[in-house]
């Protein structure tokens, strides 16, 4: 019957696409999300959503230092504004006066809950701490600013309370999602690894994955190297490949951390022969050595979700992750638990999954779990959110209001991603 009305109750959002533009995983969370909720919007057609700028609402300023002005006043163009990939502890409010029905996803706080032992150098952390400090009273001062907050596990929420003090009443717990039609189990698990090692110049061998980042502080690469050391001197005969930016890839370099010790950890490549550090890969290419592994191994120190997580075991492939945050609650029985501070734990754990049927338990677990992971679900929840804690400022003809939000969408991407 709505569908025969001409002019009905619309809600305006506005969407951040750009929150975190230098993070692949966070980019990655936004686009999927807009997506999603786009298809939500085609069938239902009770609201509208525009892929809209970072400096659009925030004045950020350009690379520059050119000031960007915001929209005179956001609330006359939306109904509620909405960043889903707020990674780190950043308070999104810099204007409050142009917000109403702000709604956020904050998506780990590694540098609030643990401080120094997240960052690679002593430097850095000083560096740091006066900001991370400062946001921390903008969170407590203004945190009555936003209408809701949407975070992923528990341990989040309750780190979110005692850190930031966010009301636990103005949080919701939902998880991220998987593309379960990229991540998928391999139809011959053998022919995969085979295919993808020979693209590397690799002769066929199991082994580990490790999916990492510049910080090699967070992601505890030192004490997985120790452990991995060590379980090869006991008799496993996996080897070690790690996939993402490391200090390792010439291309970063420049882009190292300050005081990031970056030679020690190009030492530690080096001196290891069963290690194999990849740099930078294709999705494609990630998928398929995800694929032909044995486990993940990720122990990190801290972590808000852990997107690898979830897709290594919507392939297939169990994790041997961290104990506390986020890790347990999204494992599940999908992996092995060590203490992160424990290299004999991590080594013990590599060499556990190794014995009699383990890895195939663990393997049939780690698919079933990963059903839990659904991003038309997540989705779903968030126009919850919207609806939840959004007032509509009046009837809107659907189509009009589509065709200016595809036309803010447009251009938005066209300005972020031209040389796509």
């Amino acid at each position: 019957l709505i569908y025969n009305i001409k002019t009905f109750l619309i809600m305006r959002v506005g969407f951040v696409i750009d929150w975190n533009l230098n993070s692949s995983a966070l980019v990655n969370i936004a686009r999927i999300t807009f997506r999603e909720l786009g298809k939500i919007m085609n069938e239902t057609k009770s609201f509208t959503i525009s892929a809209i700028p970072r400096n659009s609402i925030d004045g950020t300023t350009e690379a520059e230092g050119t000031s960007i002005e915001t929209i005179t006043d956001t609330s006359k163009h939306f109904d509620c504004i909405h960043i889903t990939n707020m990674g780190g502890y950043t308070f999104p409010l810099k204007d409050s006066s142009n917000y109403k029905n702000l709604i956020v996803g904050p998506i780990g706080m590694d540098e609030v809950v643990c401080g120094k032992e997240v960052y690679v150098s002593q430097p850095l952390w000083e560096k740091q701490m006066p900001l991370i400090q400062k946001e921390i009273l903008r969170w407590i001062k203004n945190i009555h600013k936003i209408s809701a907050v949407h975070v992923t596990t528990k341990s989040e929420k309750t780190e979110m309370n005692e850190f930031l003090g966010v009301p636990p009443e103005k949080m919701t717990v939902f998880p991220l999602g998987v593309e379960h039609d990229i991540f998928t189990p391999p139809d011959d698990k053998n022919k995969i690894r085979k295919k993808i090692l020979s693209k590397f110049g690799m002769s066929d061998q199991n082994y580990f994955i490790h999916i990492s980042e510049l910080n090699h502080a967070r992601k505890n690469v030192l004490r997985m190297l120790d452990a991995f050391k060590e379980a090869r001197t006991r008799g496993i005969t996996q080897k070690l490949i790690i996939v993402g930016k490391t200090h390792t890839d010439p291309s970063n370099h420049a882009t190292c951390f300050p005081h990031a010790n970056c030679k020690k950890i190009d030492k530690r490549f080096m001196d290891d022969s069963e290690v194999i550090p990849l740099g930078y890969v294709s999705q494609q290419d990630m998928v398929e050595l995800i694929q032909g592994s044995d486990a993940l191994i990720l122990p990190s120190i801290h972590e808000g979700f852990g997107m690898p997580l979830v897709e290594s075991m919507a392939c297939g492939v169990p994790c041997i992750t961290s104990d506390r945050h986020a890790p347990p609650e999204v494992v599940g029985n999908g992996g092995l638990l060590v203490d992160p501070y424990d290299v004999s734990d991590i080594t013990n754990k590599m060499i556990e999954i190794n014995d009699g049927d383990t890895l195939q338990t663990l393997s049939d677990n780690a698919v079933l779990r990963s059903q839990n992971y659904s991003w038309k679900i997540n989705a779903a929840k968030i126009l919850e959110l919207y609806e939840k804690h959004t007032s509509f400022t009046g009837k809107w003809d659907f189509q009009k209001a589509y065709d200016i939000a595809a036309y803010q969408t447009v251009t938005t991407t066209c300005l972020l991603f031209a040389d796509k």
